[in-house]
């Protein structure tokens, strides 16, 4: 019983043991995501998380946060843009490209769901 509960109690560290290398991109790389409906892009670059929605009519740009961990990836919070990134498969709506990342975006209280993060065409529909 001892040793079942030592296990327990270690549990969670041990599931997350790998949390903090994947959540973590560093501010030197470049990430993009998109989506349709209305079309819209995130790209976080440079210490900035850069925004366009609404076919290119609405723009917001904010200083890159630090990631916060989240179920299977990682969340950017700012007051104006939530960007919340899944480490699962997803293809675009429209072209049907595979990309490695679920992208749920929040723009001024709106939200959109996209793609991001490497592009794999092996997974294209």
């Amino acid at each position: 019983m001892e040793t079942r509960m030592r296990m327990i109690r270690f549990l969670p560290a041990l599931l997350c043991a790998g949390c903090a290398a994947a959540t973590d991109a560093p501010a030197s790389e470049t990430y993009r995501a998109l989506g349709q409906e209305p079309g819209w892009t995130v790209t976080i670059h440079g210490g900035r998380i850069d925004y366009a929605g609404n076919y290119g009519d609405k723009h917001i740009s904010v200083a890159r946060p630090d990631p916060r961990p989240s179920f299977n990836g990682r969340r950017y919070v700012t007051p104006r843009l939530i960007v919340e990134v899944t480490y699962t498969r997803c293809n675009d709506g429209m072209s049907g490209r595979g990309f490695a990342h679920q992208v749920l975006v929040t723009a001024d209280g709106e939200t959109y769901r996209g793609c991001g993060g490497e592009r794999r065409p092996q997974w294209d529909m």
